[in-house]
């Protein structure tokens, strides 16, 4: 597949929209979602329990790595979620994502 979202969750909307800007701003990415959550998760031992805001980034496949690497250096988290999935949908919409990305 050549068309991916990019999961990542963030500690909150003040975070996400950074990270979402520069995302959209140096072309990694052709659109952002943000949506609140909660999310329950293991750390160091202990079960912890947390709102954040997780982002929906629309992409190509070869904007991973770049993606990934512009989380991991902008964001608070010292192991963030940054994961993605391949996708399908209409070619119109598809096209859009390809023409809207600079890499």
């Amino acid at each position: 597949m050549e068309f991916i979202i990019v999961y990542i969750t963030t500690s909150g909307t003040v975070e996400a929209r950074n990270i979402a800007s520069e995302l959209v701003s140096r072309g990694l990415v052709a659109c952002v979602n943000m949506y609140p959550i909660r999310s329950v998760f293991m750390w160091e031992g202990e079960v912890n329990e947390d709102d954040e805001v997780v982002l929906f980034a629309k992409t190509t496949r070869n904007n991973f790595e770049p993606v990934r690497e512009l989380v991991r250096s902008i964001h608070s988290y010292e192991l963030p979620a940054i994961v993605s999935w391949d996708i399908e949908g209409d070619p119109e919409f598809l096209e859009w994502i390809r023409t809207s990305v600079s890499h």
